[in-house]
């Protein structure tokens, strides 16, 4: 067994430190694994929790729009978005750029492609992003 102690930092009633992320939900084994990109401002463990365990089906998301979730294997890529990146720009450039470069499951349920204009700043960030989404074998990498 590992010891190991994680500080979580609450100061004026709100959780701090905790970042600002973007996940992608895939199928692994599959050409076209993305179904599902979204973002959070939350540790992606609580909202990934969420998206499998929450009613409301606008918190529960997966739940309520991928009815295979209980069935099919899953895996989630989360990355963190650096501070000086507005975190939808970057959610709305993932999903064009995960488009383009043919990712996106027929079974995707998320934002559509081309929702958002994102600016240049993301670009280094998203293509490396989407390569790690591209790259992932499923076998826990």
């Amino acid at each position: 067994m590992e010891n190991e102690a994680i500080l979580l930092q609450v100061r004026h009633g709100e959780l701090v430190g905790v970042g600002s992320w973007v996940y992608v939900w895939l199928r692994p084994g599959t050409d076209r694994p993305v179904v599902y990109v979204g973002s959070t401002g939350v540790p992606p463990v609580v909202r990934i929790w969420l998206h499998l365990h929450d009613t409301d089906p606008e918190v529960g998301r997966v739940t309520a729009r991928y009815p295979d979730v209980a069935h099919d294997p899953l895996d989630v890529l989360a990355f963190r978005v650096p501070p000086r990146l507005d975190r939808a720009a970057v959610k709305a450039a993932l999903v064009d750029r995960l488009e383009t470069r043919g990712l996106l499951s027929d079974r995707y349920f998320g934002d559509p492609p081309g929702l958002l204009t994102a600016n240049g700043a993301v670009g280094p960030a998203v293509e490396w992003m989407a390569a790690q989404v591209a790259a992932h074998d499923g076998d826990g990498d």
